[in-house]
């Protein structure tokens, strides 16, 4: 769907087909972040209420709540990017795979007893691994599509004006028109 007053026509037939089931896998990730982020909110409270007040850090409670909180924050900017079909809900959802990765991680190695490494280890490789994998996943699908777009795009407009980098200078192809007979080319503007 075109942007109001962009000049770039509606997709039609398979191109609109393709487009809208896009938009519909969008949001079911969209809803699934949503989700995800809901359910780390009580988390956050159990953490808040259960965890010692002390371990070998004066601030071990804080650490671990306010974490998860920045937690909850990268999975609800993945999801509200990813309700709003923008291309960048691949930023946020790249730093909400990073911090599961670090959770998992620091879940396993600062459980203190047999039984609470093994709940972390469970829930690392239920739950925290393949949601990370997820979202890389997601990401790497969000940026293919953006470059399939950028391609498509190219090959409707032709005659639209193309960046290029030749040597280190980066100038618009357009402007710069060779001489029929093989002299310097000239540079117009």
């Amino acid at each position: 769907m075109a942007d109001v007053g962009s000049t770039e026509p509606e997709p039609h037939g398979e191109e609109a087909g393709f487009a809208a089931a896009a938009r519909r896998r969008a949001r079911r990730m969209a809803w699934l972040y949503t989700a995800a982020a809901a359910a780390l909110l009580p988390w956050i409270v159990y953490l808040a209420a259960t965890l010692p007040r002390r371990q070998y850090d004066r601030h071990y409670r804080a650490a671990w709540v306010g974490f998860d909180i920045i937690l909850v924050l990268a999975i609800t900017r993945t999801a509200y990017l990813a309700f709003r079909l923008d291309p960048r809900v691949q930023f946020p959802a790249t730093a909400t795979a990073v911090l599961l990765f670090i959770d998992a991680w620091f879940d396993i190695t600062t459980s203190s007893g047999r039984s609470q490494f093994f709940e972390a280890l469970l829930l690392a490789v239920l739950v925290e691994l393949p949601s990370a994998i997820f979202t890389l996943y997601l990401a790497h699908q969000v940026n293919h599509r953006i470059l399939e777009l950028a391609n498509l795009d190219r090959a409707r407009a032709p005659n639209k004006p193309r960046w290029r980098r030749p040597g280190r200078a980066t100038v618009v192809a357009d402007e710069i028109r060779s001489e029929p007979l093989g002299g310097e080319p000239e540079v117009s503007g």
